[in-house]
């Protein structure tokens, strides 16, 4: 995977005390919920990012936005004993890549930061005869259950993976529910009551259980300990992709962005409840673009019964957002779109905030880089964007009008495809997602949808009052 060399992290001899007391520690906060305010001083992320056959590459992204070096360090995890972890210091306001172990499809990492908060996701490039890029944000949290809408067992040739991962130094006891547009859900004795040993990760193939759906979603609900989960789908016919899943039943209102795609658009909806009275739960979307809001073909007046899952699908062109709403318990969605030559993505949804760390979704050049801003309120939002070191001290302020998506100049984005993005609002909220193509004779090879991170209340903050070390841009 081509890269700034300047980008690796330059691994230090730094000892990190309290790590194994954080690791036990209780963690609530849900993945996608707007940023909870954060004065703590240490903290971690979960990576369920997968892994697949020799040949693929694995980085994690790690930006710091603050004005103090942050100490960080990084346990891979995988079906055996792990290794001992690495540490890694991050200067004030940059970004660094970190490549982990991607050998084996259950691949995961923890990160733990120490004096700075720091934002970190993953970038994966399959190779081996696999293709394709992945990138998403990593959880900031772990527990369960997990919802986990993404998955599709209907093309041969293609495997859905579950990535579930315990991080922590006790075991952990979860059982998964496949959904489907089967009338009931599916419970299989092999997924039921999974042992987890401490620090292990594991791997689970729908493929193996339910075969010819077009929709297939899991619910993981942990009886014993904690973990964190995200879904890896692998297309025979070349792509990957990747979603992180929602800790806990997401907001009723989401919005997912993405940039510019093929033209085709899935929503795909899983509605966990366990309600067997009939009830259904009721859908609603519009697509959000630089004009009116258009409906979402398909979702007006759509409804779905309890332990069942379902695709809606819809054209779009250029920069838009799904902006959606449920009327109903234990329901989770996530959007997956297809890039202009044969890769695909996820993207899950989130609401609004006033800033964010955008991590690139570029795996190499050449690149198309993208980036949007989608706004789903009713004030304009006036966003100024920056680069994280090694990238250009350049910005540039779009204002993105109430109930729309627009895209960031390519002109901006082109002088650091490969550098992480801050994103913040001095009037309004909105929500980012990088949009990038990469690779190949002219850069469409691989495509990429991720998420932005929100930076919790009070981050940076807490790092001025603790003072600066280092010398920020």
């Amino acid at each position: 995977m081509r890269k700034f060399q300047s980008l690796v992290a330059i691994l230090v001899p730094v000892l990190l005390l309290g790590g194994a007391v954080y690791a036990e520690r209780e963690l609530t906060p849900r993945t996608f919920d707007p940023a909870p305010e954060v004065q703590a001083t240490s903290g971690a992320w979960f990576c369920p990012h997968g892994g697949g056959r020799e040949g693929w590459e694995v980085e994690l992204q790690v930006a710091n936005p603050g004005e103090r070096t942050a100490s960080i360090r990084v346990l891979s995890l995988g079906q055996d004993k792990p290794g001992e972890p690495e540490t890694f210091e991050v200067p004030p306001g940059e970004y660094v890549r970190i490549p982990v172990p991607p050998r084996g499809r259950e691949r995961s990492s923890m990160v733990e930061w120490f004096g700075q908060w720091v934002a970190v996701g993953w970038l994966a490039h399959a190779g081996g005869g696999e293709g394709g890029v992945a990138a998403e944000p990593c959880a900031p949290a772990a527990g369960g259950p997990w919802y986990l809408p993404d998955g599709t067992t209907d093309v041969d040739g293609d495997d859905d993976y579950l990535i579930v991962m315990n991080p922590f130094a006790r075991e952990a006891v979860f059982s998964i529910s496949l959904l489907s547009e089967r009338k009931e859900p599916v419970r299989h004795g092999s997924l039921t009551d999974v042992v987890l040993r401490p620090f292990r990760s594991a791997a689970f193939n729908v493929h193996d259980v339910v075969l010819g759906e077009p929709t297939v979603s899991a619910l993981v609900e942990v009886s014993v300990g904690r973990v964190a989960a995200a879904t890896l789908g692998v297309s025979g016919a070349g792509g990957i992709r990747a979603a992180l899943g929602y800790l806990g039943q997401p907001a009723d209102t989401l919005s997912f962005p993405v940039g510019d795609v093929a033209g085709r658009t899935d929503l795909v909806v899983m509605s966990a409840g366990t309600t067997d009275d009939g009830a259904r739960v009721s859908l609603q979307g519009d697509i959000l673009g630089e004009g009116e809001p258009q409906a979402f073909a398909g979702l007006a007046d759509a409804s779905m019964p309890s332990g069942s899952a379902r695709t809606f699908t819809t054209t779009t062109s250029g920069a838009t957002s799904v902006r959606w709403t449920v009327t109903g318990e234990d329901v989770a969605a996530i959007r997956r779109t297809f890039g202009v030559v044969s890769d695909q993505a996820s993207v899950t949804g989130a609401q609004p905030a006033s800033s964010w760390i955008v991590l690139p979704a570029v795996a190499g050049e050449p690149s198309n880089p993208g980036l949007v801003l989608a706004n789903p309120g009713t004030e304009p939002a006036v966003i100024t964007l920056s680069f994280l070191a090694p990238g250009p001290a350049e910005q540039v302020t779009i204002t993105v009008p109430a109930g729309s998506t627009v895209a960031a100049p390519e002109g901006f984005l082109q002088a650091a495809p490969e550098a992480g993005v801050s994103a913040t609002a001095t009037s309004g909220t909105f929500i980012p997602a990088t949009a990038s193509y990469s690779l190949g004779q002219e850069g469409f090879a691989t495509y990429a949808v991720a998420l932005g991170i929100p930076i919790p209340e009070g981050a940076l903050e807490s790092s001025r009052l603790l003072g600066s070390t280092g010398s920020g841009r």
